[in-house]
Order: structure tokens, then C-alpha cells, then sequence
């Protein structure tokens, strides 16, 4: 496990002043890849407020875990905080990311209370009894990434968007929706295999735990993704005492995210 913290092995993107948010992207993403799909719109985000994106370690141009146990939420959590405190950022943040961020997102609400101010959960991944359902896929992926490599897995997949993604917002970013694969076409086959069999250990807190974190949460999800599925964003809406869900039916319902995430940070930073 990650014994000390080293911001060199971090790739990480910084601007703006004041309330900060911490974005954490998805499995097998980056900041590379949440950029070139474009749907983001980082570059809208204010101005008044502190953006704080980061790779996750093994992810994009961050260095590579030393162990699977490394790529358990948990631990990644603890990356988080410590790429917000490194950057002194204010004490309470808001933390943020899509699918696996998600996820590191609520274990940091959940180690270190006093310091989270809001949540923003996009695109929740499988939870529960859905996620212990697709354990086996998972170790499938690690010995897919094994023999293919990221570069291998990557092209694979470009045939298969619509398994990763709606079918509507595949067809909507068709000049720009194989930027996805751009962080996975990075990784190498031991950082593949060890991030896929920690993806199997791995799983969203319980729903008593997440009933303890009293804190403004905005919840974006949206349909027909079977790795994202709309259940688990309902679950986390009715366990999340201060959450707010918005579920997205077409493209024209994710470009409005890029506003509900800067208005809910300013609401937050006026409060």
C-alpha cells in the first residue's frame, strides 16, 4: 500500500482561486482522455473558483502503483486529500469525479468529514449486487490486458463503444468519442491486470456508512450504460442524505452538466 505521499509521481492540472474542487476521472482515464471526449467543458468552469484535476495513480502520466492494493478506492481516497493538501487547497473542498472518482470521492467524504464541503458523484459505477455480479468479468479484463496490453485493449474497444458508453452520446461525439480510450492506450499489461483484479475487490461503501455523510451532494447519471447503471445513482440518492440527482436522457441533458457542477460549487463557495 501507498506508505508516503510524493506529489513528482502525480500529473496534475491546476487554475483559478478560491473554493477548490478535486475531479477525479474514471477507470483506465485521464485528464488527457476526460479532454479530448469533450464533454467536460472544463474550460467554462469559473474563474473564482480553484479547479484541481489530477491521473490517478497508474492512470495517464502518474506513476504506476507498486501493488493492487493501491488501486483499492480506499487508498485512492487518500491520494485525493493528498493532492489537495500538497496545493493548499482551503480545508473544506469539494470533491468530485466520474465512475471510479466517484467512488474515491465518497471514501475521502468518509475519512476525513471535516474536510468536505460537497460531493459531485458523476456517472455512479456498479454497486453492490450488480458490481459482485461482474467480478468475474473483471478478472476476465486482467487476463484480457495481460496477453493485449493497453494499446491492444484500447483498439479492441474502439469496436465496441457502445458497450462503454450510450449509444445516443456515442453518436452525438462521433469525431471526438475515441479520446476515451486515450488514457487506457497508456497503460501498460502489469498496471492493467493490477488495476482489473483490484476492480473486482473493489466496491461503493455501504448504504449505512454513506447515510453518516451529511453533505451536500449533486448526483449526474445517465442511461443506458450497463457499467453506470441509473439503479446505482437512485441508491446512492436515497442513502445520501443531502443529494440531489439529475438523470440525463439525451446529450442535451449532459451538456447542461458542465452548469449544475459550477453553480452547485458556487453555491457552495456563497454558503
Amino acid at each position: 500500500m501507498t506508505e508516503q505521499f510524493n506529489i513528482n509521481q502525480y500529473n496534475c492540472s491546476i487554475s483559478g482561486k478560491g473554493q477548490s474542487l478535486i475531479w477525479a476521472h474514471g477507470l483506465t482515464g485521464s485528464i488527457q482522455s476526460e479532454d479530448a471526449i469533450g464533454l467536460y467543458a472544463w474550460h467554462r468552469f469559473p474563474k473564482k473558483l480553484q479547479l484541481i484535476r489530477y491521473d490517478a495513480i497508474g492512470h495517464g502520466l502518474s506513476s504506476a502503483g507498486k501493488c493492487v492494493e493501491d488501486y483499492l478506492w480506499p487508498e485512492m481516497a487518500k491520494d485525493m486529500i493528498s493532492v489537495a493538501t500538497h496545493f493548499n487547497a482551503p480545508s473544506e473542498l469539494v470533491l468530485g469525479g466520474q465512475s471510479m472518482g466517484c467512488a474515491t470521492s465518497l471514501y475521502a467524504a468518509l475519512k476525513y468529514p471535516q474536510k468536505v464541503k460537497g460531493l459531485i458523484l458523476m456517472t455512479p459505477p456498479t454497486a453492490w449486487q450488480t458490481r459482485a455480479e461482474k467480478v468475474d468479468d473483471y478478472h476476465k479484463m486482467a487476463k484480457a490486458a495481460r496477453i493485449w496490453g493497453g494499446k491492444g485493449l484500447a483498439k479492441i474497444n474502439a469496436k465496441h463503444l457502445d458497450k462503454m458508453l450510450p449509444s445516443w452520446l456515442v453518436d452525438a461525439h462521433q469525431h471526438s468519442v475515441l479520446g476515451i480510450l486515450d488514457g487506457l492506450k497508456l497503460m501498460t499489461r502489469h498496471t492493467l491486470d493490477q488495476l482489473f483484479r483490484a476492480a473486482a475487490m473493489n466496491d461503493l461503501p455501504s448504504k449505512k456508512q454513506l447515510g453518516t455523510i451529511s453533505i451536500p451532494t449533486l448526483i449526474l447519471a445517465w442511461q443506458d450504460d450497463e457499467a453506470h447503471p441509473v439503479d446505482t445513482a437512485i441508491e446512492l440518492k436515497k442513502a445520501l442524505p443531502l443529494s440531489t440527482l439529475h438523470i440525463a436522457h439525451s446529450m442535451d441533458d449532459v451538456n447542461d452538466w458542465p452548469r449544475l457542477i459550477s453553480d452547485f460549487c458556487v453555491d457552495l463557495q456563497s454558503n
